[in-house]
């Protein structure tokens, strides 16, 4: 018989606010059909290893060979750079003035930040006061200084992730695949060979990669290709972002066998459990559903088969994950597949159509396995949109078995979300609400599809804000023939009802490779969309409207950027 010894791995870079879903979900999913499975939060340990005296001291000697500091660091001269790309004056200019901006003006700086960056980092969950975050996002520039260009977006609150980016590379091919084996611009290339020998990656027959985001495409191609040349593991990736741009991958299958085996697009509960059983001889490949491999130097993928019965879903395993490690510390849990409205222009559940959840007894069943297990008893539910009747019916179970957890979850603005309802809602433990409203002009929603009443957002916001239930509201600007007047109308509102809702998050607008708005192009005005950039997950295009920029210059005069 052959048995097969899993890995699961959640590559970097975001701000480690919590371990991706998608990785307890796999790795329950594993071994409630008892597979061997290990998880591993490389995003998590990238930050902790680097932030290391021992890595921050390796850096600095690393600079040293690059640079030459006098005595007091006030002069630096480029040394060398004999890669195949050639620096400008203009560019050398900002990279002397970042490194002596805030680091190599002083000798302490270096010390302090040696000293004292993976303390900070391990703190940071109990305590994000400024003071903290800034020695942190300096301490993050410092280890990325050999890498110049490369630079950390750095986002505006913690609960956004961040990236490193090189304006030297884009999301071409051809770029993509330099930058995975260029160790002299991409930190992750040394990293990953280190961490792999102490993982013991070798004794591992499978391992699976998640993309949930376009910035961590690179660092996860890097580790799939190191991984490929150090051991004899099968490597498969999936993903979100892998749904959004497969048929870039399906355009190069000369990426098969070097930086992976197989991508696995559409929902990977049952796809991940079917494949290992194809590696064991007793499952046929050519069944597993939304599997993209090459045979016969051909690329194939398979039909995707939506999950029909969501009972089969096992629960999420988080063993020997410490939520204090964290910033939102939770146990994220999902109960329905697809979006009960599904409609909304901008969405890729638009593209889904179908809608199953859970039975709210045997939800409330695995939140309370969950609770016993590991003595934790803070849930993040992170459906689309939870539904408000299976939401009412859930708070009665827990209520009626006397449960003491705290949970947060995302809810449109519904009517049928009622003043009573929510009061049951707290009293089973909802502390918080994550909403999308997105505009508050009544045309732009027309557009977006959104059909929610605005009377009804306010009349929610302050029924919640007398409950003592927090709620986050998203926003999305510069959406196609989005007017400053259309833009206003959403600044009024939100200022009329900043009280209710002091967590207003706005996003901007991309038009994703998969986007719904793609099939009513003409009626938005959209022209210009250019797919230069084939491993980029949004294209770029022209349309009617304020520009992003326009739109954050307003928010900001409002104070809301």
């Amino acid at each position: 018989m052959i048995l097969m010894n899993v890995l699961l791995i959640n590559p970097p870079l975001y701000f480690p606010n919590s371990i991706y879903g998608a990785i307890p979900i796999l790795l329950g999913q594993l071994k409630g059909n008892n597979i061997q499975a290990d998880a591993l939060d490389l995003n998590y340990e990238f930050f902790y290893d680097i932030l290391s005296p021992e890595h921050l001291k390796k850096t600095l000697n690393e600079l040293k060979k690059i640079y030459f500091f006098n005595k007091y660091f006030s002069n630096i001269k480029i040394l060398r750079y004999n890669d195949k790309y050639c620096l400008s004056q203009e560019q050398i200019k900002k990279q002397n003035q970042l490194i002596k901006s805030f680091i190599f003006n002083k000798q302490e700086s270096i010390i302090k930040i040696i000293n004292s960056a993976q303390k900070i980092f391990k703190i940071l969950p109990k305590d994000c006061n400024e003071n903290n975050l800034k020695l942190f996002y300096i301490a993050l520039s410092f280890t990325l200084l050999p890498y110049y260009p490369s630079v950390l977006k750095i986002p505006t609150d913690q609960n956004v992730h961040f990236y490193e980016i090189n304006p030297l590379y884009k999301y071409t091919y051809e770029d993509i695949i330099n930058r995975c084996s260029n160790s002299k611009r991409n930190i992750f290339v040394n990293y990953f060979r280190n961490k792999i020998k102490k993982v013991n990656a070798d004794k591992y027959d499978v391992i699976g990669i998640t993309i949930p985001f376009n910035e961590c495409l690179y660092p996860a191609l890097t580790l799939g290709k190191i991984l490929k040349d150090k051991t004899n593991a099968k490597v498969i990736m999936g993903g979100i972002d892998v749904n959004i741009i497969q048929d870039s991958f399906k355009k190069h299958p000369e990426m098969f066998g070097k930086y992976f085996d197989a991508l696995m697009t559409g929902e990977g509960e049952k796809s991940i459990v079917d494949y290992i059983r194809y590696r064991e001889n007793k499952f046929p490949i050519e069944k597993i559903s939304g599997l993209i491999y090459k045979k016969d130097n051909k690329i194939i993928q398979n039909k995707i088969e939506f999950i029909n019965d969501i009972d089969t879903i096992k629960p999420p395993c988080y063993d020997n994950i410490k939520f204090e490690n964290y910033f939102a510390q939770s146990i994220q849990i999902e109960f329905s597949k697809g979006c009960y409205w599904g409609k909304c222009s901008f969405c890729y559940n638009s593209f889904q159509k179908r809608y199953y959840i859970k039975n709210p007894i045997k939800a409330v069943d695995i939140i309370e396995s969950l609770l016993h297990k590991y003595n934790y008893n803070v849930f993040s539910i992170f459906d689309d949109a939870l539904n408000p009747n299976f939401a009412e019916k859930f708070a009665d179970e827990i209520i009626k078995r006397q449960l003491k957890i705290k949970y947060a979850c995302f809810f449109r603005f519904e009517n049928s979300l009622t003043y009573e309802k929510l009061k049951k809602l707290k009293e089973s433990g909802l502390y918080g609400i994550f909403f999308g409203c997105e505009s508050a002009s009544e045309r732009i929603l027309k557009l977006m599809n959104k059909n929610i009443d605005l009377t009804v957002v306010e009349r929610i916001l302050k029924d919640t804000y007398k409950l003592g239930i927090i709620s986050d509201v998203a926003f999305i600007t510069n959406f196609p023939t989005e007017t400053k007047d259309d833009l206003m109308q959403t600044i009024d509102f939100i200022k009329r009802n900043e009280k209710y809702m002091p967590n207003a998050k706005f996003s901007t607008f991309y038009l994703l490779k998969n986007s719904p708005v793609l099939n009513f192009k003409e009626k938005l005005g959209i022209t210009n969309i250019k797919t230069d950039e084939e491993f980029s997950n949004t294209f770029s295009f022209t349309a009617p409207g304020i520009s992003a920029e326009e739109a954050s210059e307003i928010l900001k005069k409002y104070n809301l950027k």
